[in-house]
């Protein structure tokens, strides 16, 4: 178990996140829907506050302290976390020591929560299913989050990114009282531990807390994070999907499992479709008006670049060809000065304002936990500064075409 403590004087609340990495291999038949239950008991209700009104009742005690929880992908693992936040101890009215309280209240959700004989209270399993089993339909609704879960079928084929992390509605329906509390014991018994405390604390008591709270249980065959490039294809896939629906929304994945220049990565993909000065976005929505939008990001954990672009059904093809010459234009004559040091401004700018809030800067540093080690915002800035055209340019060309991904209308004409 590490504990990460991020100080800054110039923040007024304080944010404290732990954080489970568990793998995706065999956890004795239990679902991902099984251990995406587990952070809605969590935070629902506890035993001490064994309905969600009383807990809301003790956040208000705390001035509007506040729970979240988060399941995600880190690398190849799954992260579950649960976080508070609360205003620091100098701001409260009567010198309650709220740091102290929320790090407690905290601790009780986490590791006293609303379970008996092996089991999570099966009222609260029931509300919390239905919740779960909305988040995983909602995607239906919106066109761009399920092309994303539907291209990931092919792109990731074999990886763990090859289905959602909350699993699907038939896993989910099947999530019983005793399955999402045999996760919930997995995820504390084997799962690496992270602790993240951001604020402008010290956090020494939160630390003795929590280490005194969890040292008492009894942990083995820890799952290590690690971050694993995706594995490239030997020729590039195309897959067309339909369904009813105005539009479509197109996704083509490039894949370098070789990249190590992580800033020069990331300004290729900003130079290409990251910012409002992009090519992708210059070239092909505003003077070819081919799409809705048209975008890049890159992901260092995979080593892939994805293109997604939201475009009339007949523009699809012609899109593509777009972004292809696009990608084409980069490698063959590398970027010019003027857009290298305009990503570079761009880049340098979300840098600074990392410190805007304790969640951006914990989230700057809880990202990295799958690289192996830390590089402050500060480092992260010069090693941009450095970056130059001609490493741009071989960051790109490491990068070849894996998988097309279109969801489209059931009748499409490319007329």
């Amino acid at each position: 178990m590490w504990f990460n403590r991020i100080t800054d004087s110039r923040f007024k609340i304080n944010k404290i996140s732990v954080g489970f990495y568990t793998g995706f291999g065999d956890n004795g038949g239990l679902s991902r829907a099984d251990f995406a239950l587990v952070p809605y008991c969590l935070t629902d209700c506890c035993a001490k506050y064994p309905d969600y009104k009383s807990l809301s009742i003790r956040f208000a005690e705390l001035y509007g302290a506040s729970i979240s929880d988060n399941v995600s992908f880190a690398g190849n693992r799954r992260y579950t976390s649960v976080a508070i936040s609360t205003l620091d101890d100098r701001y409260a009215l009567e010198g309650e020591k709220l740091e102290r309280e929320s790090c407690e209240l905290l601790i009780e959700c986490i590791l006293r929560p609303l379970a008996a004989d092996g089991a999570f209270d099966a009222n609260l399993v029931r509300l919390m299913k239905t919740e779960l089993i909305d988040a995983i339909d909602s995607v239906i609704n919106d066109k761009r989050s399920l092309a994303v879960r539907q291209a990931a079928r092919t792109a990731f084929v074999g990886e763990p990114q090859e289905y959602p992390v909350n699993g699907t509605h038939e896993e989910a329906e099947k999530v019983t009282s005793e399955s999402a509390y045999a996760a919930y014991r997995h995820m504390l018994e084997h799962g690496h531990i992270e602790i993240f405390a951001v604020g402008c604390s010290g956090f020494s008591e939160s630390e003795k807390l929590l280490t005194e709270a969890f040292g008492s249980i009894e942990r083995s065959d820890i799952c290590e994070p690690y971050a694993e490039p995706s594995a490239l294809k030997p020729e590039p896939v195309e897959v067309t999907e339909r369904m009813p629906m105005q539009q479509a929304v197109t996704r083509m994945y490039f894949k370098a499992p070789e990249m190590n220049d992580r800033c020069a990565n990331m300004l290729f993909s900003m130079i290409l479709g990251g910012m409002t000065t992009s090519r992708f976005f210059e070239n092909i929505r505003e003077k070819q008006s081919l799409c809705y939008y048209c975008s890049s990001f890159a992901d260092r954990a995979k080593r892939t670049l994805v293109a997604n672009a939201g475009v009339e059904p007949q523009n699809v093809k012609r899109t593509q060809d777009a972004i292809m010459r696009e990608f084409s234009e980069i490698l063959e004559n590398g970027v010019t000065e003027e857009e290298l040091e305009q990503a570079k401004l761009e880049a340098l700018n979300d840098i600074t304002s990392l410190y805007d809030s304790v969640g951006s800067i914990g989230g700057w540093y809880l990202g990295q936990v799958t690289d192996g080690e830390f590089m402050s915002p500060e480092e992260y800035a010069e090693k941009i500064k450095a970056v130059t055209a001609d490493r741009v340019r071989a960051a790109g060309r490491l990068y070849k075409l894996d998988t097309v991904f279109t969801l489209c209308p059931e009748e499409v004409s490319n007329d």
